[in-house]
């Protein structure tokens, strides 16, 4: 095209914003780049005296959308690109460009252009996505004194928790509970319904996700210590924590998952034996726990069930010990109609051979060698049994998803 001083009409900032959204709406990759350069020639426009031609939000905005929620996110480098150019807006509203972050109430919310960008990270589950959010989140805080809309909410740390979710560090459990704190301590700072903040149900689950995901040798009694604050905060009146079957199921995940822990040097190796018995010892309470029933509709499922059945079969324990435990609830598991395809899967993994066919046969499963011998001459190998195949008895209340 031609050089912009032989142009007959100088492009003005609503010219450059109407490309620019032209091209962060095509439906490639591609479109974004593009989109990209031209931001780049407005601001140079700009910088060479050009003062008809200044950066907006939308300037910016559009493009991050491109990278995060758009026809740009497929691409690899898409967070990091939207990450420069939301840390590049931020650094020219600094240096004076208020108009990148309009105090007021318009079109776009700044808050989403902040999400979109730890989402993008978070959906990809990117070891940076808990750090990215940290920053931007500081960034909002920061911000949000000058600007009401960019004041975290619900929403915004939300987002991070979901980062701390999916990142998978080590410390990934501590930072998600500590945000959690912060939340429930602007809740109790605020008389009711003025803060901008309200813990849910998503917010625990976010955290208890956060501990069971990390190395930490602490994920067993973190994910309960969430457990614990969401009964506390419940029990205070809100009513949007209630404590749910899906949140006891947590704790259990985080204890199943407590045998490999990370070393000092950064490397996986198993946890102690000390360690892992411990996890056990809260598995068990939170399944005596979830058999109390203590909220109405929190009973045990197959997947209370088939993931403490998982505890069984990966935690470091007396043999014994494992036997008794993943039987006791395999029985239950069946007299309640509720035996999955996940239930017998673990139940399969956590015992030897001979005594899962045992079991079947101790429930009730006449049909074990119906269709031919079930395990191999050395003890090794099992025919594979199906939950089709078992009495209906035990899978009358199951929904055969999980």
């Amino acid at each position: 095209g031609m050089e912009d001083d032989k142009l007959p009409v100088r492009p003005d900032s609503f010219s450059f914003n109407t490309v620019i959204q032209q091209w962060a709406r095509a439906r490639t990759p591609e479109g974004g780049r593009r989109a990209e350069a031209l931001l780049d020639r407005m601001l140079k426009f700009h910088n060479d005296g050009n003062a008809d031609v200044r950066p907006d939000e939308r300037s910016f905005a559009y493009i991050i959308y491109h990278h995060t929620k758009g026809a740009g996110r497929t691409a690899p480098d898409a967070p990091d690109r939207a990450l420069r150019l939301l840390r590049r807006m931020v650094g020219m509203y600094q240096r004076g460009y208020k108009e990148l972050l309009p105090a007021h109430d318009n079109r776009t919310n700044p808050i989403f252009a902040f999400t979109s960008v730890i989402d993008a990270h978070s959906v990809l589950r990117r070891p940076d996505a808990g750090t990215v959010g940290d920053e931007l989140l500081n960034a909002m805080t920061k911000l949000g004194e000058r600007i009401d809309a960019l004041r975290p909410n619900t929403y915004a740390f939300l987002s991070v928790l979901y980062g701390w979710s999916s990142c998978g560090s080590v410390d990934a459990g501590e930072r998600a509970t500590e945000l959690l704190r912060r939340m429930e301590r602007d809740m109790a700072e605020h008389p009711e319904g003025s803060s901008m903040m309200k813990t849910t149900q998503r917010c625990y689950i976010l955290a208890q996700t956060a501990w069971a995901r990390g190395p930490s040798e602490r994920k067993a009694e973190g994910a309960l210590e969430v457990l614990e604050m969401m009964e506390e905060n419940y029990a205070n009146g809100n009513a949007d924590a209630k404590p749910t079957t899906q949140a006891y199921s947590m704790v259990l995940n985080a204890c199943a998952f407590a045998d490999m822990v990370q070393n000092a040097t950064g490397r996986l190796v198993k946890a102690s034996t000390e360690r892992q018995r411990m996890a056990f010892r809260i598995a068990k309470d939170t399944l005596d726990r979830v058999r109390s029933e203590p909220y109405p509709f929190v009973r045990p499922n197959a997947v209370i069930y088939g993931t403490f059945v998982k505890c069984c079969g990966r935690l470091d324990l007396p043999e014994d010990v494992k036997i008794e435990a993943a039987t006791k609830a395999f029985e239950e598991c069946c007299k309640a109609g509720i035996v999955s395809d996940f239930v017998l899967t673990q139940v399969r993994y956590a015992l030897p051979p001979e005594t899962f066919l045992e079991e079947l046969r101790r429930n009730g499963y006449r049909d074990v060698d119906g269709r031919g011998k079930s395990v191999s001459r050395d003890g090794k190998r099992m025919r594979h049994i199906r939950v089709g195949e078992l009495p209906e008895a035990w899978t009358r209340n199951a929904n055969n998803k999980y």
